[in-house]
């Protein structure tokens, strides 16, 4: 096995350097394509000389070997090998080839040689020998010149080919011509310099090309990741990773490329609803998993040409052209309300069965729209509307929202600027036992007149000053004056006051109203907080803890805008309150049979939960009727009394302590100016709005 190993390191098989071994077998690939002339430059020659000296033992003898050899290599220089069968990558028949060298070369020896000096013993004063040695060396300098690409060959036919004959020729000429014989032994030694040289120069230059061909390798390998790289972060920069829909800036880019067109097209923004809820009780996996459905199904019932993006977290685009947007607009809007009716759909997770909803705000832009970013914003907008109404539907852009836009951002401008005290102001509506007709309480209601904005509705004001993070000061500045103005009021008439969500959701709210009560040295027990049931949804566990603070203080706690919402049982088992006030909606479908029988329910609910029971929004003679009739215990409305400042407040405390009337209805001009408030007075309550909302 040594020996063998030694030979293959001789051929070129065995080697530490890989680019040598690489070397070899791309010579002996290039070797095996002239092999053919290498036996030809063995038989030409072979011929010439047999054809005079066929008698000789030695030309038979050489001949035979010959004939072997040629009928051995026929079929390997005919027909070529099989990929991984030939000499390039075989070492057995590299070894083969080899040892066919070896003996061909001294075969052909013996025979030149043997033919040689036998011509000149048979005539010591001719030259005949020396054609023979002659035609030996030429045709041993062209088999050298044929395998110089295999060092191993060309060295073996120097030494056992070109070197005896040369010896011979010295032997037999150096004594008549010694200048010659030493050209000759020059010319042997050049010719075998320039063999190994060659090999070494040809071996450099395989190198120098061999580096050049690894390193175009790695450079088309870099090149090639590189574009890879290229391609993923362009994917990553476009798409969106979760959905496999545009992420937002590619969204945008892609609509601006087609108003570019001159083409037009309806840009709408969806919202999911119900999705937190998803997340919160499932995971965001789950979460997850919903959004790519969303985002499926809107590629699904949207148009191929309609561009689908992802946003920002629940919030999808929608932008889909049309020839001619003005006349196909009421198309493109069913369109969207058909992709918001397939996300309603029951979407199946892997251990259960979810449903969203989703509201949308749509803008027709078209190609002198310049900015898409404002589209989008203004489709924002149209979609706070539509979610505000709640029927989830797209809502269109049009000039109504545009005014009402342009009003918010200045409302929000002056809420920044705005001093605690400044323009505010508190207006107190009174509740009214309907069994007996006595002032129970009064509920404090934000007011605020702007000197250019004019009388600014809490329905506007109160959901920005949350969204700018100033309704804890706010709420805290209305309740000082709130306190310190029924500090005087004769017991047993309370205070009703609002607490906003975002106020009572906040971790220190209730520590700060006590703190402040305590200030004011306000009596808490006449002193009653009306939260709604969207407080709890913005964070139950943190409002829920506030109410017992506040409830520990001596404070009482009603609930405001009872059967509005679809968890106001959960909260009322849940958190201890006081009181219940019944949503006007409940109120005004009393007007009807059916409606009755729900709002005597309602009360009934209440009794049997021993809370008391506020009736809102009683606007006629009716609605009274129908309240204390149906067992509410208090009343709240226009009919009982609209909306009153400071002086009207103290007023009708003096008339109520002065004349207590059987029911406030009897109080002098009172069915006056409750009529007179309803053409009016548009400063009624609204529902489900934060508690300081106007009422």
């Amino acid at each position: 096995m040594t020996a063998l190993r030694r030979i293959d390191r001789i051929i070129g098989f065995e080697s530490d350097n890989a680019i040598a071994v690489e070397f070899g077998r791309e010579r002996i690939r290039s070797v095996r394509k002239i092999i053919h002339l290498y036996y030809l430059a063995i038989l030409a020659p072979f011929v010439g000389v047999a054809w005079v000296k066929w008698d000789h033992p030695a030309t038979r003898l050489v001949g035979m070997i010959l004939l072997i050899a040629v009928a051995l290599r026929f079929r390997h220089w005919m027909v070529p090998q099989p990929s991984g069968k030939s000499e390039d990558v075989n070492p057995i028949a590299a070894r083969i080839t080899g040892g066919m060298v070896i003996l061909l070369s001294c075969a052909q020896t013996y025979f030149y040689l043997s033919v040689a000096f036998a011509i000149a013993a048979a005539s010591p004063q001719g030259v005949g020998w020396l054609q023979v040695l002659g035609l030996g060396l030429l045709t041993a300098l062209a088999q050298g010149a044929a395998l110089t690409g295999i060092i191993f060959a060309s060295r073996v036919i120097f030494f056992c080919f070109v070197l005896p004959l040369v010896l011979a020729i010295l032997y037999l000429f150096a004594a008549e011509n010694l200048v010659a014989s030493s050209a000759v032994v020059v010319l042997t030694a050049v010719s075998f310099y320039l063999a190994e040289t060659s090999h070494k120069m040809q071996l450099r230059l395989f190198k120098a090309q061999y580096d050049a061909d690894q390193a175009l390798l790695r450079m088309e390998k870099v090149n090639l990741e590189l574009t890879d790289a290229r391609r993923n972060v362009q994917h990553r920069a476009e798409y969106d990773d979760l959905t496999g829909v545009r992420n937002r800036f590619a969204f945008i880019r892609d609509v601006e490329e087609i108003l570019a067109d001159g083409r037009c097209g309806l840009l709408a923004l969806v919202d999911l609803d119900r999705f937190k809820p998803i997340n919160d009780l499932y995971g965001h996996h789950a979460g997850d998993q919903v959004l790519r459905y969303v985002a499926r199904r809107l590629q699904r019932v949207v148009p191929p040409h309609a561009i689908v993006g992802r946003l920002g977290g629940d919030e999808f685009g929608l932008f889909v052209s049309a020839p001619d947007c003005v006349n196909e607009l009421s198309s493109l809007v069913a369109m969207c309300d058909r992709a918001l009716d397939h996300l309603r759909r029951p979407i199946r997770l892997s251990n259960t069965v979810v449903r969203v909803g989703a509201s949308a705000g749509a803008r027709l832009v078209a190609s002198d729209t310049t900015d898409v970013g404002q589209a989008l914003r203004e489709a924002d907008v149209a979609l706070y509307v539509a979610k505000r109404e709640g029927d989830e539907t797209t809502k269109l852009f049009d000039q109504k929202i545009s005014d009402e836009t342009l009003r918010t951002h200045a409302i929000e401008a002056e809420l920044i600027k705005l001093d605690s005290d400044e323009y505010l102001s508190l207006a107190y509506q009174p509740i009214v036992n309907l069994r007996t007709g006595d002032l129970a309480s009064f509920e404090a209601l934000a007011r605020w007149y702007h000197p250019t904005l004019g009388e600014v509705s809490p329905v506007q004001f109160i959901p920005i000053a949350e969204r700018l993070g100033r309704i804890r000061e706010i709420t805290l500045t209305l309740l000082d004056k709130a306190l310190e103005f029924a500090a005087d009021w004769q017991p047993p008439c309370r205070l009703s006051f609002n607490l906003s969500a975002a106020h009572i959701c906040g971790e220190d709210a209730a520590d700060e109203i006590v703190a402040l009560i305590s200030r004011k040295q306000f009596p808490s027990n006449r002193l009653q907080f009306e939260i709604t049931e969207t407080a709890m949804l913005v964070n139950f566990e943190v409002a829920r803890r506030n109410v017992e603070i506040l409830r520990r203080a001596g404070c009482r706690i009603a609930l405001d805008d009872f059967g509005a919402g679809f968890a106001s049982l959960v909260y009322l088992r849940e958190i201890k309150f006081d009181k219940v006030k019944i949503d006007g909606s409940l109120i005004r479908e009393a007007r009807h049979p059916k409606g009755r029988d729900m709002l005597r329910g309602v009360i009934k609910m209440i009794e049997a939960m021993k809370l008391e029971s506020v009736a809102e929004y009683i606007a006629t003679a009716e609605d009274h009727e129908a309240a204390l009739a149906l067992g509410a215990g208090f009343g709240q409305g226009f009919y009982l009394g609209r909306p009153l400042s400071r002086g009207g407040v103290l007023d009708l405390l003096r008339k109520h302590r002065s004349r207590p009337p059987a029911n406030i209805d009897s109080l002098p001009g009172h069915h006056a100016s409750v009529r007179g408030a309803l053409k009016t007075d548009a400063m009624g309550k609204m529902r489900l709005l934060p508690v300081l909302a106007n009422r």
